[in-house]
């Protein structure tokens, strides 16, 4: 699976204490999946549960996308004080099985808001999520989007 392989990569880093650049490949993998089904929810009838899923596959590509640049910098830099949290990495899996189901329940949709709170909590403390006002800026392109919708 793509986000053991991430995980397995990860450790590398703290051994060898260089990046293999399959692990890059991996991470741009990984946000285009989560990109993918950020899209497929925005898309989907059902808006008011769909939103809980497009925004947690939302932040999961976020920080895909961030650890792959914090880590193309450690690359150049050759730096090898690279930390990124395992709880990060299995909080970035559990936002992929949840994102991937077709026909979320009750249970499902709790679970997506928990890991996507969890998710952004670490990454923002980890420093992998983009300013405030960026993130206020796609909210409200996700909104208007929205609402063009419903009309």
């Amino acid at each position: 699976m793509l986000i053991d392989e991430v995980r397995d990569s990860l450790e590398m880093i703290k051994t060898t204490g260089k990046v293999d650049q399959s692990l890059l490949s991996k991470l741009d993998e990984l946000s285009n999946l989560f990109k993918g089904h950020k899209e497929r929810w925005l898309m989907s009838p059902n808006t008011r549960i769909n939103l809980y899923f497009y925004y947690a596959a939302r932040i999961a590509e976020l920080v895909a996308v961030r650890i792959k640049e914090r880590l193309s910098v450690q690359v150049y830099e050759n730096k090898k004080n690279i930390e990124i949290s395992p709880n990060l990495i299995a909080l970035l899996g559990d936002v992929l099985d949840l994102t991937q189901k077709k026909l979320p329940d009750e249970a499902s949709v709790k679970s997506v808001m928990e890991r996507a709170r969890e998710l952004r909590a670490i990454a923002t403390t980890a420093k992998l999520l983009e300013p405030n006002e960026k993130e206020l800026l796609d909210v409200d392109k996700l909104l208007s989007y929205l609402s063009k919708l419903r009309k």
